[in-house]
């Protein structure tokens, strides 16, 4: 039976409609937002689209308009063009037109230069801000998307010296953004490996003019090197260097080595519904085995704490209820359970909300949205729990403790952790120890692995190295099995893996020196990217860091995708806490002020909290702008009733104002934190 013929819908450049007759059919500003909102999102709740399109509109008015502009639609189209129920989906008659670019799908190879051309092209939301700012989003996204499909296009092309139509894509990048020397310096290149010297210099000349005019400066000097050797005649006409592929046994060893004993002793934890940590040093191996576990389990919900999650109370909470809901938009907050999450997720909130009376305690509606989001799920893993806030330790402790045992019954379920014993705050230490102590949590460590297991992970590697090499690469290792991976990795992308074993390998501080190698390997622009995320420590998007550093978002999207095939961030978050520290290490301090002074303007305009932001400019040496945020901080802090938090910023603008010699405020600040243990003191 043949397929009925669909309605299209054209999202890039000027949007259109068409019917399945063929005819283009009037879409107005409503219908064509409804339209585009789903086939980007996917799924979603009526009271989420009733918002982006009413902005200023009571709920219950906003969701009937929704229902009457549905209405229309039906009659003026004659089809149901949006499937109606619990959510909004779009129609199955529906079909989205777009390149295979955008879907990120297929091998670049098909389509050779992509019309330029943004979503909905001449359509504004600027009644509609929410809305607005969400096409905004989309199109930046949107360009990073056909920016890196263009890059991988121009890569295969060269290397299969296709060079006129390499040129045509290096073109269509610049068009994409005229303001990126990297696509100038790809095209001039190109230009010169098509014996065209003197296009090739041309380009660097519009390449000056554009910058001049547009930004008032010159070149980098690695675009003017370029042009110096292209007019010399002496550009090494390789192509840019093709990144080495690492054999997948090697990006993950297929067999978990010399964990048989742990594995043994959390089946005894699961078993008995305690909370499960895993210890050890930084690379040895915890989140695997973790992973690996939980895997055989069933469904897992993975959250975690984050570096820079210490300053401010229960931001480790904060996101993990944020992934739960995300992962549930089916569930609806009451507004009593908003009221009481205020203080916590303030964006939550909906009108009328704060005139409801806080019925319940912070902790309870935590628990509660935690059982409610894990129903299905057999376990929660958190990364990393040393980055943990205090706040969020108890709160997970009176989790715990009310649901004891996990997993069996009680709404709660298995709870497993990360850590670096080693770096554990006092209370943390203590909280895990009363845990232990009281038969509510199993604590394991993991040793770094025996000579005869690294043995055994490197049979596992498929690696040919010297039986010189492995003894070598053993003892360098000391047993921890990322550096032994990092080692590898390295050898194998120096070519140098099939060779005796060197002198010396890359000398330590073991991974960092590693990891400092695979930096230098990087675009100036990718490691800009890197330093820029490693100084904002945590809760950063592409968007965040492109704010920080001033920069294009689709430029910053292109560094992150060569970050990303360097194997040092998976996602978006750095790969490993090593790959962090180590970049961060390698920042010189007055970069790494300048960084941090972008990072608290940029987390300005996001709206992030006080102590966050009051960080930042206290790192970057900025103590006038620092201290009041500090005491704005202790506010917030009082607010979610976590008065040592509220101590500790009252003290740091004291401190600071002190070294201000500004000591009115410091008086100012002193009486305030005196009013903490005011009311203990009265009652």
């Amino acid at each position: 039976m043949p397929t009925p013929p669909l309605w299209q819908l054209h999202l890039l450049g000027q949007p259109r409609l068409i019917s399945p007759a063929g005819e283009p059919r009037r879409c107005d500003r409503k219908p064509l937002a409804v339209l585009t909102y789903l086939a980007v999102e996917g799924s979603t709740s009526r009271s989420r689209l009733a918002g982006l399109l009413w902005p200023d509109t009571l709920e219950s008015t906003a969701r009937n308009n929704l229902v009457q502009l549905l209405r229309r639609m039906k009659r003026t189209y004659g089809d149901d063009l949006v499937t109606a129920g619990d959510t909004l989906e779009l129609s199955p008659l529906v079909q989205v037109m777009l390149p295979e670019w955008f879907r990120g799908s297929g091998t670049p190879q098909g389509e050779v230069t992509p019309q330029p051309g943004e979503l909905l092209e001449g359509v504004d939301f600027d009644d509609m801000p929410d809305l607005a700012d969400w096409l905004l989003s989309q199109r930046e996204h949107i360009g990073a998307a056909q920016t890196a499909w263009l890059n991988q296009m121009a890569a295969a092309l060269e290397e299969r010296e296709e060079w006129s139509e390499a040129i045509r894509v290096a073109q269509t990048l610049l068009q994409l953004n005229p303001l990126s020397e990297d696509h100038y310096r790809l095209l001039m290149r190109l230009q010169y490996l098509h014996h065209d010297r003197s296009a090739a210099l041309l380009t660097f000349q519009r390449c000056q003019q554009v910058l001049m005019r547009e930004l008032g400066v010159e070149p980098m000097p690695v675009t003017t090197l370029l042009a110096e050797e292209i007019e010399r005649g002496a550009v090494d006409v390789r192509a840019a260097p093709v990144k080495v592929q690492l054999p997948l046994s090697v990006r993950r060893p297929p067999t978990l080595i010399g964990r048989t004993d742990p594995w043994l002793a959390m089946e005894r934890g699961w078993n008995q519904g305690q909370f499960i940590i895993l210890s050890g040093a930084p690379g040895v191996g915890k989140s695997r085995l973790m992973h690996d576990f939980v895997a055989t389990k069933g469904k897992v919900l993975r959250v975690e704490a984050k570096p820079g999650d210490m300053l401010v109370p229960y931001s480790t909470t904060a996101r993990n209820l944020l992934t739960i809901l995300a992962a549930h938009p089916e569930f609806r907050l009451k507004p009593w359970q908003r009221r009481a999450l205020a203080p916590l997720l303030p964006d939550l909130l909906e009108d009328g909300d704060l005139d409801v009376p806080n019925v319940a305690p912070l902790s309870a509606v935590i628990q509660e949205i935690f059982q409610m989001g894990t129903q299905d799920v057999q376990a929660i893993v958190y990364e990393d729990m040393q980055y943990a806030d205090p706040a969020s330790i108890e709160a997970g402790l009176v989790l715990i403790s009310s649901a004891f045992p996990l997993g069996q019954g009680s709404g709660v379920p298995m709870m497993l952790c990360t850590v670096r014993s080693d770096e554990l705050n006092a209370s943390t230490q203590d909280v895990f120890r009363q845990m232990t102590l009281n038969g509510l949590a199993t604590q394991i460590a993991l040793c770094p692995l025996a000579e005869a297991d690294i043995f055994a992970l490197l049979d596992e590697l498929e690696v040919p190295l010297t039986q010189e090499t492995r003894r070598r690469l053993a003892q360098f290792a000391g047993g921890n099995p990322l550096y032994l991976l990092e080692t590898v990795r390295n050898m194998i992308e120096n070519g140098t893996a099939a060779e005796h074993a060197p002198e010396r390998f890359p000398v330590t501080d073991k991974v960092s020196r590693i990891i400092d190698r695979r930096l230098e390997r990087l675009s100036r622009g990718a490691l800009i990217t890197a330093r820029a995320a490693s100084v904002l420590q945590s809760d950063f998007n592409l968007e965040l860091i492109s704010d920080v550093l001033g920069a294009q978002l689709f430029d910053v999207a292109g560094h992150w995708e060569e970050l990303y095939a360097a194997q040092l961030v998976m996602g978006d978050s750095f790969a490993h806490d090593l790959v962090y520290e180590t970049i961060l290490m390698g920042i010189s301090d007055p970069v790494r002020r300048l960084l941090h002074r972008g990072a608290a303007r940029a987390l300005t305009r996001a709206g992030a909290p006080k102590a966050r932001i009051a960080a930042h400019w206290h790192n970057s040496g900025l103590l006038r702008e620092a201290a009041p945020l500090y005491v704005e901080a202790a506010r917030e802090a009082m607010l979610l009733s976590r008065m040592q938090e509220a101590d500790h910023f009252y003290q740091l603008a004291i401190e600071m104002y002190e070294q201000l010699d500004d000591p009115a405020q410091a008086a100012a600040v002193r009486v305030a934190r005196a009013a903490l243990s005011a009311p203990a003191a009265n009652g």
